[in-house]
C-alpha cells in the first residue's frame, strides 16, 4: 500500500509539473489524418486557434499531432503553426510598442520581404516586396505579401523608408502596389537598370507619384534613419568596388545593418561570395559585419554565407526566406542548400523548445535531405511567418520566451 501511494504522489507530481503545450495556428490550414502530405484532410482551421499538441515530436516529414476544435486527433504541417506553453487567452504580448523593435520576415514563398518597425511603434522600414504571382514564379507570393501587409500596417500609416536591394522579380514585385498603396517617406534601390517588365512598370510608378528616390551610387551613401530615437540606427554598408563595371545584379545589393541598443542586425539581399568578399577586405565596412542576427544572403544558397563570411558575422540567430522545394522557381534554384545550413549551425545559439528539421538540398548527393537541430535557425518554408522582437540587448523570436 505504501509503494503504491508513493507510485500515485509521484505520478501526481509529474502531472503537476509538466507544461501542456499548444499549437497556435498562425496560417490558416488542413488537419490531415496521418502525418503526410498526401493524407486525407480531415478538418481545416483559421489562423489564431490554439491546438492541444498531443505529442512533442515531429511526424513523418514535419508535421505536429494535435487535438482538433472537433475532438478529433490529427496533423498539422510545422510551419503553420508555433508551439507554447499557454493557450492566448492566457498569454501576454510580448509586444511592448515602447521598447521593443519588430522584424517581421513574411512567409511569401521564393522571395523576400521584410519591415522592421521601430520601437515606438510608429516608424517602418521595408526591405524587398516578394515575388510574382503569375506564371512558373511563385503563386501566393503577392496575395501572402498584400495580406500581411494590410494587417500589419493601416494604409493611412506612411512607410518611413522603403529598400529595393536589387531588381529581380523575387524583391521588387510588390514595390509598385506599396506605392500606390502607402506614403512611402524615402525609397532606396541599388541605381542598376532592368529590361523586365516588373522593373518597367515600377520605374513607371515611382515618376508618376514624384517618391523621393535615392540610389546606391548616389556620391554620399543614402540616409536610412527610419527610426527618431537615438538608440536605434540603420545604414547602408557600401564597400570599395561595390559599382564595378558587369557585377551581377545579386552582388550589387543594397547591405543593410540595423541597430537598437547592443542588439544588431544585417540584412545581405542576394549579395553572394564576390560582395562578401568586399565587405571583409573594405575596412570601412568590415567593423560592421558582426551581428547578432544575420538575414542569410540569396535565400541560403551555396553562393553565400561562405566561412570567412561568418568568421566575421557570427550571428547568433539566422534567418532564411525561400520557398517550398516543388513551387515555383524554387523548383529550379533549390533553395535552400544543405552546405548553408550546415555552415550556419556551428555559430548560432539554441532556439527555445522543441529539436526541429530543417530541410534542404544536398547538391552532392542530388537529393533534398534534412537535419534535425535546435540551432537558432529559421527558414520561412520550415516556420511561417517570424516574427523577432528586440528590448535593445536580446533579441528574440516572438512566443520563444
Amino acid at each position: 500500500m505504501i509503494r503504491i501511494t508513493i507510485v500515485l504522489f509521484l505520478l501526481l507530481s509529474v502531472g503537476l509539473h509538466a507544461q501542456e503545450k499548444y499549437a497556435e495556428v498562425t496560417r490558416d490550414a488542413p488537419i490531415r489524418k496521418d502525418s503526410l502530405s498526401s493524407s486525407s484532410v480531415i478538418e481545416r482551421v483559421k489562423s489564431g486557434v490554439d491546438l492541444p499538441l498531443l505529442e512533442d515530436r515531429l511526424f513523418g516529414t514535419g508535421y505536429l499531432k494535435v487535438r482538433t476544435p472537433e475532438d478529433k486527433v490529427g496533423y498539422i504541417y510545422k510551419s503553420r503553426v508555433r508551439v507554447k506553453t499557454k493557450p492566448s487567452s492566457e498569454v501576454t504580448s510580448n509586444v511592448d510598442q515602447n521598447g521593443n523593435l519588430e522584424l517581421h520576415i513574411i512567409n511569401i514563398g521564393q522571395g523576400d520581404a521584410m519591415i522592421i518597425r521601430c520601437p515606438d511603434g510608429n516608424h517602418e522600414l521595408l526591405i524587398d516586396a516578394a515575388e510574382l504571382n503569375a506564371g512558373f514564379r511563385y503563386s501566393g507570393s503577392q496575395t501572402e505579401f498584400r495580406n500581411y501587409m494590410t494587417d500589419f500596417q493601416s494604409k493611412d500609416n506612411p512607410i518611413e523608408v522603403v529598400v529595393a536591394t536589387h531588381p529581380h522579380s523575387d524583391h521588387i514585385a510588390g514595390m509598385s502596389w506599396i506605392i500606390n498603396n502607402y506614403t512611402v517617406g524615402k525609397y532606396v534601390d541599388n541605381g542598376m537598370p532592368n529590361t523586365s517588365g516588373t522593373y518597367k512598370s515600377l520605374e513607371r510608378e515611382l515618376d508618376e507619384h514624384a517618391i523621393n528616390r535615392l540610389r546606391l551610387t548616389d556620391s554620399l551613401v543614402p540616409k536610412i534613419d527610419f527610426c527618431p530615437r537615438a538608440d536605434v540606427n540603420a545604414r547602408i554598408l557600401r564597400p570599395e568596388g561595390f559599382d564595378e563595371p558587369n557585377i551581377d545584379p545579386n552582388n550589387y545589393s543594397v547591405i543593410v545593418r540595423v541597430d537598437y541598443g547592443s542588439s544588431s542586425f544585417l540584412f545581405t539581399g542576394d549579395a553572394e561570395v564576390e560582395m562578401e568578399n568586399k565587405l571583409i577586405e573594405d575596412q570601412n565596412t568590415v567593423g560592421l559585419l558582426d551581428v547578432d542576427f544575420l538575414k542569410v544572403g540569396h535565400h541560403g544558397s551555396h553562393s553565400s554565407s561562405k566561412k570567412p563570411f561568418l568568421d566575421v558575422v557570427t550571428p547568433a540567430i539566422a534567418a532564411i526566406s525561400c520557398g517550398a522545394e516543388t513551387v515555383g522557381t524554387n523548383k529550379g534554384h533549390k533553395h535552400p542548400r544543405m552546405i548553408t545550413v550546415n555552415a550556419l549551425i556551428p555559430y548560432l545559439k539554441n532556439r527555445n523548445g522543441m529539436e526541429t528539421t530543417l530541410e534542404a538540398y544536398d547538391k552532392a548527393n542530388r537529393k533534398w535531405d534534412r537535419v534535425s537541430t535546435k540551432a537558432a535557425l529559421y527558414i520561412t518554408n520550415n516556420d511561417g511567418d517570424l516574427i523577432f522582437l528586440s528590448d535593445g540587448n536580446e533579441i528574440w523570436r516572438k512566443g520563444d520566451q
